[in-house]
């Protein structure tokens, strides 16, 4: 069966992720053959325009035809992610499963000393809705959303569609995403075999929501994504998304479902679905296993938990940061943090809400270090993008490095897709000193209920100063 998932998805890149942390190597999150990687050297030299027209239309070419969907089986779908970690020897102190949350999903698992399995995927599949009409989006795939989770059911699936965000994707192709509800048998049978007597499972659920439409008993539409513009607009439009949709050629952003029923649950990339955390603590109990539930409200609370292992970590070891690496999406590299004692920050992507996360959490970088810095190279000019000039404000205290998408070229930089990582390793390699400690799963949950309890207080002492 051929691969189902490119390997840019999220999925698959933070297993490959992993699986190249546990053994102290380098993963190359975007997988590109040689030809591909001169064409975008040479594509990032000229205008970013031309980036974004010539990376746009290849889109076309990669999604896959809806045919490779006929035979679907939820068993092959995982065991192609469990192949990542054919090649690991031994045994594993713990198993994380549960949300992608790209670099700070791989940095918590490497900080756990185990494997990853995800509990979503998603398919890109040829044609897409070059008018921003959302019913034609709809029917690319609602035939075989439908079908797949009628056959399936230990499956949710998602139709998911961005025409902001994706908008240089989605004029193309369509995504279907899958959300497991249950343990598959693939899962259940790596977990036995490859983690130790009594180890744990940690199980990051994801609590992030969002409004959608339920067009099947376990079939949802979801319209939007998560940034700086909530679902609602999406749904009502305002005058910004109108002047993006003409800039970007859209000529329709109704983008509301006529006839399906409007309900908030959990969000397409970064929202757990229920099932799945019952059923592994059911497993855990019948096989012997520690069950630990990470439950958290939002994906950058994942992200401040893995900035908060990092620094338990390097504590464990009587050792300071060597500084900071904030990444965006899935421009990350754990491997680097954990080689270096770097304390890795990770950004849901390059629109406000990271910018106002990134501020926050500054306060904490130690001071006189290093902070590098990866600049999302994406192909889309959403509203809520943040301006270059603004993340420089953000870092102007700290000697800050650019690993990621030139100023110049920001953010439509094909090269960086290429060449991102390179002066990190450059700089790691001179400075290597990896973390050899690890934690326990009950010590991360422990810092998740930390985390919290300083949110709390926080929360209560700007309430207190508000009220005066």
């Amino acid at each position: 069966m051929s691969a189902l998932e490119s390997t840019e998805s999220s999925s698959p890149i933070v297993t490959r992720a992993v699986a190249a942390g546990l053994q102290g190597e380098f993963c190359n999150n975007y997988e590109f053959p040689g030809w591909q990687k001169t064409f975008l050297s040479v594509l990032g030299s000229l205008p970013q325009g031309a980036a974004r027209f010539s990376i746009s239309h290849f889109q076309s070419i990669s999604g896959l035809p809806p045919k490779v969907l006929d035979d679907f089986s939820i068993e092959e779908l995982v065991r192609q992610r469990l192949n990542d970690y054919a090649q690991l020897p031994g045994n594993f102190p713990a198993v994380t499963v549960g949300a992608a949350l790209g670099g700070a999903t791989t940095y918590l698992s490497l900080a756990l000393g185990g494997p990853f399995l995800p509990q979503t995927f998603v398919t890109t599949l040829k044609q897409g809705a070059r008018t921003g009409n959302v019913n034609e989006y709809l029917h690319r795939s609602l035939d075989i959303a439908l079908r797949l989770a009628d056959e399936n059911p230990g499956l949710m699936t998602i139709q998911h569609y961005d025409p902001v965000h994706d908008g240089w994707l989605t004029r193309f192709v369509n995504h279907l995403r899958f959300k497991l509800l249950n343990l598959p048998r693939a899962y259940a049978e790596f977990i036995k075999s490859r983690l130790e007597p009594g180890g744990a499972v940690a199980y990051l659920e994801g609590g992030a929501s969002w409004l959608r439409y339920r067009v099947g008993p376990r079939s949802v539409f979801q319209v939007g994504g998560w940034g700086g513009i909530s679902a609602e607009e999406f749904l009502e439009s305002s005058d910004r998304l109108r002047v993006y949709a003409r800039s970007a050629g859209i000529t329709l952003t109704d983008w509301k479902l006529k006839g399906y029923p409007l309900e908030r649950g959990p969000e397409s990339e970064w929202g757990s679905e229920p099932g799945m955390d019952t059923a592994l603590e059911a497993f855990c109990k019948r096989e012997g296993f520690r069950y630990v539930h990470i439950p958290l409200r939002q994906p950058n609370d994942f992200s401040r938990l893995a900035f908060s292992a990092a620094q338990r970590l390097l504590e464990k070891e009587g050792r300071p940061p060597s500084g900071v690496l904030v990444e965006m999406f899935s421009q990350f590299d754990s491997s680097a943090a954990m080689q270096s004692g770097l304390l890795p920050l990770w950004l849901i992507f390059n629109t406000d809400d990271s910018l106002d996360y990134l501020k926050e959490m500054r306060m904490h970088f130690p001071g006189g270090k290093p902070v590098f810095f990866s600049p999302l190279a994406t192909f889309s000019l959403p509203p809520d993008r943040v301006p270059f000039d603004e993340w420089t404000a953000a870092l102007d205290r700290f000697k800050w490095i650019n690993i990621g998408t030139r100023r110049s070229h920001y953010p439509a930089d094909a090269q960086a897709l290429v060449k991102w990582a390179e002066p990190l390793r450059k700089w790691v390699a001179k400075n290597r000193n990896p973390v050899t400690a690890r934690l326990e799963a009950e010590e991360l949950a422990n810092l998740e209920i930390s985390l919290y309890t300083h949110q709390s207080v926080l929360l209560q002492t700007k309430d207190k100063r508000n009220d005066h």
